[in-house]
């Protein structure tokens, strides 16, 4: 390509890079072998355009236009016939190269998070918040919430897991509610109080524990026990109700 068939186009460059890949680009040529004197003429011209419309241009095009220069000067000094060994010669244009094939993958990845930020909608978090119009007010000492209850059972169900780890084969046979009742109002007459933790040690299985948890829900609805903790996630009390409510 002759000076004087290229075609300036002045869009908004970001640096001396961005023009030489322009060049680079626009005409196919190989980032690898850069045809130097072709390049520089063609970005001297360019400048020269810039100059000639009174834009104002920053000293690192100028600085790139010396390099240019400087690497297209190398290409002409003499070879040196003196020397017997010639070792392999480093190529001037080698540290260029690397320069503008680091820019074009940087622009490459900033396109790329460009186009994803206009694709993907902008989302926030928002921290959960309370209505003002709600009062929460305190559960009364002794009382337990069915969350409280499920959490309890759950670690139950652990260490019966942790003292009886699962087979490959497991077979769960229904327990009665009727027996796990009676076990634990035999329990309470012998003791006024005891440890549901305790009471689900002497279980064999799953099946059994969720009768025994069971059967304290059908006790406590029937108000012949109380059901107390001592602390979050703690061990059940379970406590004898006499005929008259003591």
């Amino acid at each position: 390509m002759n000076k004087s068939n290229l075609t300036l186009e002045l869009p908004n460059f970001e640096g001396p890079l961005d023009l030489l890949l322009h060049l680079i680009q626009s005409q196919k040529i190989d980032i690898y072998d850069i045809p130097i004197a072709q390049i520089t003429s063609q970005y001297l011209e360019y400048l020269k355009r810039m100059q000639s419309l009174n834009l104002q241009l920053a000293g690192e095009y100028f600085v790139m236009s010396s390099t240019l220069l400087r690497i297209k000067s190398q290409y002409l000094l003499p070879q040196n016939d003196f020397v017997d060994e010639i070792g392999p010669e480093e190529d001037p244009r080698d540290e260029l190269v690397q320069q503008l094939v680091q820019y074009s993958v940087f622009k490459k990845i900033s396109a790329y998070f460009k186009e994803r930020n206009e694709k993907v909608p902008i989302t926030v978090s928002k921290e959960a918040s309370v209505s003002k119009s709600v009062k929460v007010q305190p559960l009364p000492e002794g009382q337990i919430t069915s969350d409280e209850l499920a959490t309890t059972f759950s670690m139950v169900l652990r260490r019966l897991k942790l003292r009886r780890p699962d087979t490959a084969s497991i077979k769960v046979a229904e327990t009665p509610i009727t027996e796990m009742i009676t076990f634990l109002q035999q329990r309470l007459t012998r003791k006024k109080c005891v440890s549901f933790f305790s009471c689900a040690d002497q279980m064999q299985n799953v099946s059994d524990v969720i009768g025994l948890f069971l059967a304290m829900l059908e006790l406590c609805k029937k108000h012949e026990i109380h059901v107390s903790q001592a602390r979050e996630f703690g061990d059940l009390n379970l406590e004898r109700i006499d005929v008259n409510g003591k």
